[in-house]
């Protein structure tokens, strides 16, 4: 086999490997926006944000403040200030793990600034759900028992 020869083979086997490669990262996001699309589902279904409304209304009245935090959009905005500075390698799905999770946050004065922080993220394990770094059950009683612990924790009481 000439040189030119070997080197026509060796560019099919470069194209059926980048194909295989550019298949495999479709895979991989894909699979990764269901995981998305079913936490955003189970933030939902759980009520994070009305429970820290109600928290919010009923126990501050209304004086605190409530933040959500979306880890992969903002990952798309910080994506989007890039400009065309992005590369091959910036198009893999990162494993960042903070990324994947859904943070709201309370937040009050009380003579300094408390919060209540409640994670909803993906894990190697699958989802978790924790309060101010704690992990709970990812169910309902589990988050509203586990958010008037966290409260109690923060006043000191």
């Amino acid at each position: 086999m000439t040189w030119r020869e070997t080197l026509i083979d060796l560019k099919q086997d470069l194209v059926e490997v980048r194909a295989n490669r550019e298949r495999r990262v479709e895979e991989a996001e894909a699979g990764l926006k269901k995981e998305r699309e079913d936490l955003s589902f189970m933030a939902q279904n759980l009520g994070v944000e009305q429970l820290l409304i109600e928290m919010n209304s009923t126990l501050l009245d209304g004086k605190g403040e409530i933040e959500t935090i979306v880890g992969w959009e903002a990952d798309e905005e910080d994506d989007d200030n890039l400009g065309c500075r992005i590369s091959i390698i910036d198009a893999v799905p990162d494993d960042d793990e903070d990324a994947d999770v859904i943070t709201s946050i309370l937040s009050w004065d009380e003579g300094g600034v408390l919060e209540i922080v409640v994670d909803l993220g993906l894990s190697d394990e699958g989802i978790y759900l924790q309060i101010n770094e704690i992990e709970i059950r990812p169910d309902r009683e589990a988050l509203e028992q586990g958010l008037i612990v966290a409260f109690k924790d923060e006043l000191g009481i």
